[in-house]
């Protein structure tokens, strides 16, 4: 993960979670990081820990203002090297259940907040020579679980967009990495036990750690995938090659139906 000659990363979601863990660890390889979070207060913590560091306050869903903040950090710090998008949220529950606009909202943050990021950073990545984007999807973006529909489309829409800025943008030297983990140990997890807790039940997550010990192996071997965790490559492979058989199994172990 280490930076050459200080290049800047981009990474939202910073105020807590993987985005915290990936902006710390960024920073402390050397890179110039721009944390972007719309949690002021969060940010204001992160930099106390990450001297150096610089924040930028943005909601994600703000077409405008991502615009604006992406086009700051290039103009205070140069043009970035790299994306970490790990701004999101997580909501869970029956699908049919919660109202359609609650589930559109959810789109927006995670795939529609991913879409606006990535439109304003590639063109700067371009520009320079190239770069690489990392994008945050989940292995409930690929397998079907009860409880995370509108969640899990979501992650799907990222993954489909992931793939098609990597073959668009090949020739100016974009990079796509699509980490795609199981449940995390964050702050949002914390909250999914509490509002939704036959979805876990008393499983633990995987450590961020591990996750982005996931993502600096990939992009060191030029990957376009990671799955991190044991087994989370399996659950991909069985979804595409039996998932009918995946899909019973899921919903039997996760939710009991």
């Amino acid at each position: 993960m280490a930076s050459l000659s200080g290049d800047v990363v981009v990474v939202t979601g910073a105020a807590s979670g993987i985005g915290r863990a990936a902006a710390v660890r960024l920073a402390r390889a050397g890179w110039v990081v721009a944390a972007v979070d719309v949690d002021a207060a969060g940010l204001d913590r992160l930099a106390s820990e990450a001297p150096g560091l610089r924040s930028f306050v943005c909601d994600v869903t703000d077409g405008a203002a991502v615009a604006e903040v992406v086009s700051e950090v290039a103009r205070e710090l140069g043009a970035p090297r790299r994306l970490v998008h790990c701004a999101g949220v997580g909501v869970m529950g029956r699908l049919l259940d919660r109202d359609p606009a609650d589930t559109l909202r959810l789109m927006d943050i995670v795939y529609g907040g991913t879409l606006r990021v990535v439109r304003a950073v590639v063109p700067l990545m371009a520009a320079r020579g190239g770069g690489e984007v990392v994008l945050f999807g989940s292995i409930g973006g690929w397998v079907p679980v009860p409880l995370g529909g509108g969640y899990g489309a979501a992650k799907a829409a990222v993954h489909f967009l992931a793939e098609i800025v990597a073959a668009e943008h090949r020739a100016d030297g974009i990079r796509v990495l699509c980490v795609c983990p199981p449940a995390v140990e964050t702050p949002m997890l914390d909250r999914i036990r509490v509002e939704t807790p036959q979805l876990l039940g008393p499983r633990r997550g995987l450590s961020v750690d591990t996750v982005l010990d996931s993502m600096d192996r990939a992009l060191a071997r030029g990957r376009a995938w990671a799955f991190p965790g044991r087994g989370t490559r399996a659950l991909w492979t069985a979804r595409r090659l039996a998932p009918r058989a995946l899909s019973g199994i899921v919903g039997r172990v996760l939710v009991g139906k």
